[in-house]
């Protein structure tokens, strides 16, 4: 049976829709009301036309609307109006309460908004009015009777999709709490089963629609909620706000799902959040932080990116400004005190009280969970101003760094990729280690005990994403860029392990566990970094044209040198070529003014690297120069007028150099050098011409090859006078015979070279050198035929000394070296005598090199322990040394390491010298210590020691301890070193050896055994000696002594007639000096040395005499 058709033709599904409903508003026009009786009549309640009660409903929502927004001309018509409202209020008319309750009697929403729209209309036209405010209270109080209560909850918790319904009543308890200043406030909180319970508030907060802005008159379910709620956080009292925060669901809706909300909407939130809940001092913190969750943050933060991303305009200050106080701010209940040091998990232990083994075992303990998810949240390489709020966290919060970086390492790949992405990473990494050191590490008021864990610390000051590979390809890439980022990076991770150094220190004068923790954070950043050598092949291969890259790879090697290789190690870096392009290129007149400021920086750095080598050839012309780099660089302080960083930096260095070479004296309270100087400033007379640097350049040459022939001079000058020990620079004298040879010079150049003589020797006179010498040397010129002219000079001041900063990582004692051939002036001898070092009652060294790979165990100081173990006096450590060190050999061999092979050979020699005597007695500190040493050597194929070294490992299978002092101090003393220039250099290293070898009373007997002391007391007396290997001579006594008494010292190497000489010679005097001729009679066995005296006194003279 076919289907029946309809009758306005066949198959038209369309006409079975139902037809449009028309509203009632567009249907009839609006009703006026005029008069009392008007609204009374709109507003009767009938049951039996319930059409009608909506009509009149209508009828009264456009009058109210009329009174809430009047047009311009209606001005007296309003009070009419407001006339008529208030005679109908004043009749306590109740025939809206009927209304509202038949229409939910009979299940009629459309009449119930209605009903429910004109309260709260009603109750917002009223607040506004001073005069209704009595009729609005009662109004408010009458909502609140128990009947229209259960209305209201009716309502609340309606299906989610009659937002008609559910809106006005939220509209009307928002209106209810904030009239008149929350007067009614606490009685709709009393009532909170009816109209605040958990369940509906949950529901209707996800009750949002999609994201963007929304119309104030038509506002989604959750808006209606989120107004309602904050109303009761801006009048509610402390207590009823106190319960309302523990509502933890109702604030997690509140929060998490804000990130779609309109964007006043969401000011108001954490506004209102903020003043009520997070800086009231009156609601404790365990609230605060309940209801500021990871994910609350995240919704904030996704928003703004949300809004950032659709507008151009600036509508996210507010977000921003709640997220970083919230994340900063302690007070506000987010952000807990931290530190460097990881959280225990010992319930009631102190967080920032002593910890002991705790930090050394679980260093990731954090007290900010929430924050540390938020991190994780955040996009610091993309957006600059998340970034910034990261920053501040970590600031506030020390320990998220570590943390943070070691969630996000994975994903922050640095491997050299000129992307947007590689660009992010790089600028975010580099301002986490410029993050400054927190004070005592984040402790609250002194250092602990024991220092934060490792793994943090090198965290915070290189972080794991840059790998030595990394750094490596980063540094020799062909973008400029990253070659760039790598250099800067390196630059202020070393700057920051400076710093960390000074702390440490700090710290190690009080807790010794210190010391430790900083040798081995600097083992781990040196085998992180590229070496010296590598940096110095990069920063030779930069193109002149990048100043920026250029000055950033000198400062570089400055900081490398200084915090990581030290002024001891060999010079894998010729300084002299780069510094004479750099100074070629201020001597340029074609260059920007930021260009001559990165120039001088780079020249700075340079500097330093050059006052700290040993090999620094000052009296040589590097590259296209016409003078060396000694003269160049006094042109330049010259030119410069001594103005600025740079200009004082070239003045500290060529002073330093002219002092150490014996060119001036340094024993006048005014520099010699700013005499030289100030003589070669311009004056009346003009310039100094090339033809006087010349000159000057031969003179100083001459002084520096023949230094003992002008000594001699000045000792018959000397002698002439009768004067002991005058005060004058050899460079007088070198003046002296060398003006003669000006004959050959045009009148003009003479004159020039005449004229600046002359005012040399008034500086000096001026800086109180020996009148009488310079007048012998004037003297000597006018007997010769050359009159000096008269010439005046500035008035040279005071200048304050600069020293650079020594690095004692080592436990060498000097790292700067003076040489000073041919000096006979007073030295202050300054040092700080260190006693022999203890053996420690802890081995960690035993455990954790199974722990590392054989590179980091190589380059770190594990190996170097666990060699030592063999010097222990337990047997036990020695016997579980030699079980490591057996691994260990194993591990070489298998590692791929290029010096794995000397390595191998190195511990088997060790491990067979020791072996014979390993459960009687230990092995020497002698032999221990040249152990250690020889592995750094072993270590850098280019080191100048190297081919010596590895001579000895391959002579014979096994050492003769008794006879290594003496076999070294022969190839130091002896023989022709392998390189020019390492003479000294070998001298300390040998030296050093033996001041850390000289622990024990059988140590001291080893270096007795043979003619050694001898040999190391007559070091101080060679003209060319360093202060670095004196010093190490005195501190070599000053640990016999105190090991093994200075009995054996005084009868064998004549040690009190080497003391006398020393004072009477006077090239040594200082506390120093006095310190170890007062230990030298306190620990002297005097019986013993009265019966010597009696019969070998005249012995052991002659035996210190020679």
């Amino acid at each position: 049976m076919g289907k029946r058709l309809r009758e306005n033709g066949a198959g038209d599904h369309s006409s079975r829709k139902a037809p449009k409903r028309v509203s009632l508003e567009e249907s009839s026009p609006p009703v006026h009301i005029g008069t009392t009786r008007d609204l009374r009549q709109q507003l009767r309640f009938a049951q039996d036309d319930p059409e009608q009660l909506r009509k009149g409903q209508l009828a009264f929502k456009s009058f109210l609307e009329s009174i809430v927004n009047p047009s311009d001309s209606a001005d007296q018509d309003r009070d009419t109006k407001l006339l008529i409202l208030r005679e109908y209020l004043d009749s306590s008319p109740t025939d809206m309460l009927q209304t509202w309750s038949f229409a939910g009697q009979v299940d009629n929403d459309r009449l119930v908004t209605a009903v429910t729209s004109n309260f709260a209309l009603l109750l917002r036209t009223l607040s506004s009015l001073l005069e209704f405010r009595d009729h609005g209270l009662a109004i408010a109080k009458s909502l609140l009777h128990r009947e229209q209560l259960k209305l209201l909850s009716r309502g609340l918790t309606a299906e989610s999709h009659k937002e008609a319904v559910i809106s006005p009543c939220l509209r009307i308890l928002t209106e209810i709490l904030s009239f008149d200043g929350g007067s009614c406030a606490a009685l709709v909180f009393r009532q909170q089963d009816f109209v605040f319970n958990t369940k509906f508030l949950d529901r209707n907060l996800r009750l949002a629609r999609s994201a963007g802005e929304e119309d104030r008159r038509n506002s989604s379910v959750r808006s209606n909620t989120v107004r309602y709620i904050l109303a009761h956080l801006r009048f509610q009292d402390v207590e009823n706000r106190i319960k309302i925060v523990d509502m933890r669901s109702v604030f997690r809706n509140l929060l998490d799902n804000l990130k779609n909300d309109p964007t006043q909407l969401i000011n108001d939130i954490l506004k209102t959040i903020e003043i009520r809940i997070l800086k009231d001092q009156e609601i404790p913190r365990r609230y605060k932080s309940a209801i500021i969750s990871d994910r609350a943050l995240a919704a904030v933060i996704d928003h703004i990116r949300l809004s950032e991303s659709n507008t151009t305009d600036s509508k996210s200050e507010v977000p921003w400004s709640f997220l970083r106080k919230v994340c900063t701010d302690p007070d506000l209940g987010v952000v807990l005190p931290c530190s460097w040091y990881p959280t225990p998990k010992v319930k009631g232990e102190d967080d920032f009280g002593e910890q002991t083994a705790f930090a050394r075992i679980d260093p990731t303990g954090i007290r900010n969970p929430i924050l540390s998810k938020f991190g994780q949240h955040l996009r610091p390489h993309t957006i600059m101003e998340e970034r910034e709020l990261l920053m501040s966290i970590f600031r506030r919060a020390p320990e998220l760094v570590a943390d943070y970086v070691r969630q996000a390492g994975p994903r922050l790949s640095l491997h050299p990729k000129l992307t947007n992405t590689w660009i992010g990473y790089a600028s975010l990494i580099y301002s986490i280690i410029d993050l400054p050191i927190p004070q005592y590490f984040g402790s609250t008021d002194d250092y602990r005990t024991d220092a934060p864990p490792n793994e943090n610390v090198l965290e915070n000051i290189l972080p794991s994403p840059l790998t030595s590979e990394v750094l490596t390809k980063c540094l020799n890439q062909s973008s400029s860029m990253i070659r760039f980022f790598a250099l800067q990076v390196m630059v202020v991770s070393l700057r920051k392990v400076q710093n960390l150094v000074r702390i440490y220190d700090t710290a190690a004068e009080e807790h010794r566990g210190y010391q430790e923790s900083i040798l081995d954070i600097l083992a781990h950043v040196k085998s992180k970094f590229p070496s010296i050598k590598d940096i110095a092949t990069a920063y030779r291969s930069l193109p002149e044209s990048e100043l920026m890259s250029r000055e950033a790879a000198a400062h570089l090697l400055s900081l490398h040198r200084e915090v990581l290789t030290g002024s001891r190690q060999d010079d894998l870096f010729d300084v002299a070529t780069p510094l004479a392009s750099v100074i070629a290129s201020l001597q340029s007149t074609q260059m920007e003014a930021d260009d001559r400021a990165l120039v001088q920086l780079q020249l700075t750095h340079l500097l330093d690297v050059a006052e700290a080598s040993q090999g620094m050839r000052w009296w040589q012309r590097p590259g296209n120069l016409p003078y060396s780099a000694f003269v160049t660089i006094v042109q330049l302080c010259v030119t410069m007028n001594g103005s600025g960083d740079a200009a004082d930096k070239l003045i500290s260095v060529t002073t330093t150099a002219a002092f150490e070479s014996g060119i001036l004296q340094e024993s006048t309270e005014l520099s010699a050098m700013d005499a030289l100087l100030a003589s070669l400033e311009e004056d009346g007379t003009g310039n100094v011409l090339p033809e006087t640097w010349t000159f000057i350049e031969d003179c100083i040459n001459r002084l520096i090859k023949k230094p003992i022939k002008y000594l001699d001079d000045l000792d018959a000058i000397s002698h002439d006078l009768s004067i002991a020990n005058p005060v004058i620079s050899l460079f007088a004298l070198v003046l002296l015979e060398q003006i003669p040879f000006t004959e050959r010079l045009e009148s003009a150049q003479r004159e020039n070279v005449l004229s600046w003589t002359s005012r040399l020797l008034a500086g000096l006179l001026a800086i109180k050198e020996d009148k009488k010498v310079i007048r012998k040397v004037k003297d000597e010129l006018k007997s010769k035929g050359f009159k000096l002219p008269k010439c005046s000079i500035r008035e040279i001041l005071p200048r304050q000394t600069h020293q650079k900063e020594t690095n004692r990582r080592t436990s060498m004692l000097v790292d700067e070296t003076w040489n000073n051939n041919s000096r006979r002036s007073n030295k202050t001898l300054e040092i700080a005598y260190q006693a022999a070092p203890q053996e420690s009652q802890k081995h960690p060294e035993l455990v954790r090199y199974k722990k590392q790979e054989a590179e980091e165990l190589v380059h770190g100081d594990t190996l170097s322990s666990l060699l030592l173990c063999l010097c222990s006096s337990f047997p036990e450590i020695r016997k579980q040394g030699v079980t490591a060190l057996e691994e260990v050999m194993v591990y070489l061999k298998d590692s791929n390491l290029d010096s794995k092979d000397q390595l191998w050979l190195l511990i088997g020699e060790v491990l067979e010298t020791a072996r014979t005597t390993i459960d009687a007695s230990p092995l020497s500190y002698i032999a221990g210590c040249f152990a250690t040493a020889a592995l750094k050597v072993l270590l850098e194929p280019t080191h100048f020691m190297f081919p010596a070294v590895n001579r000895y490992l391959v002579k014979d299978p096994y050492w003769n301890v008794k006879k290594l002092p003496s076999y070294w101090l022969n190839k130091v003393l002896l023989d022709t070193p392998h390189e020019d220039d390492k003479a000294w250099p070998q001298v300390e290293l040998v030296l050093g050896m033996l001041v850390d070898g000289v622990r024990t009373p059988e140590d001291v007997r080893i270096l007795r055994s043979r003619p050694c002391f001898e040999r190391i007391l007559a070091i101080v007396n060679s003209p060319q000696v360093t202060l670095g290997a004196s010093s190490l001579v005195f501190q070599l006594v000053y640990s016999v002594i105190t090991v093994d008494g200075s009995t054996g010292l005084i009868m064998n190497a004549g040690l009190s007639t080497w003391l006398d000489m020393c004072r009477r010679q006077g090239k040594y005097h200082g506390p120093a000096l006095d310190e170890l001729s007062r230990l030298t009679d306190e620990k002297v066995d005097k019986v013993r040395i009265a019966e010597w005296k009696g019969f070998g006194a005249e012995k052991g003279d002659v035996v210190a005499a020679n």
